[in-house]
């Protein structure tokens, strides 16, 4: 069955009534089940646009999802926390990514994504966003030998374009 119009679909949408709110890896993620099916949409975005719009979508199913907040602040260059429900230890990882990579410090966000990677396998919107903030920096932070470890699950950068 295909989705309606302006609906997300994903192979987890089907564990929506029947358990928490997952990503597109299948881990739990604090938000509700609406706010997390944009969530994986925007981790299958084939680029920077598709994922804004996503993660906008994320955040006004779901004003809380800490998460798609972070990810959203960091794509646009917006900034501030906002009150939010506790999150998921790999969640707050993630999160710690994005803001470094957004604060500008590239090789920070590197070795943290290198270890959050150790961890969870893959996380796209983590690697491509800190690829995408590191990008005016130009920094020498060994990120091309990080991006050879990822799993093959996901396109590994989206164009340069924003």
């Amino acid at each position: 069955m295909q989705p309606a119009q302006g609906q997300p679909f994903s192979q987890h949408d089907h564990l929506d009534a029947a358990g928490p709110a997952v990503e597109e890896h299948g881990r739990a993620v604090t938000a509700s089940w609406r706010a997390a099916a944009w969530y994986r949409q925007a981790q299958r975005a084939i680029d920077r646009r598709r994922a804004t719009t996503a993660l906008r979508l994320a955040v006004e199913a779901d004003p809380a999802f800490e998460l798609a907040l972070a990810d959203l602040d960091a794509l646009t260059g917006t900034s501030g926390r906002r009150h939010s429900r506790g999150q998921m230890n790999w969640e707050r990882h993630h999160i710690e990514i994005v803001r470094t990579a957004a604060s500008g410090n590239a090789k920070r966000a590197a070795d943290l994504l290198r270890e959050h990677l150790a961890g969870v396998g893959c996380d796209p919107l983590a690697f491509r966003i800190a690829a995408q903030m590191r990008q005016p920096a130009g920094m020498d932070d060994d990120f091309e030998n990080l991006a050879g470890q990822l799993p093959g699950c996901h396109p590994t950068r989206w164009p340069s374009s924003p």
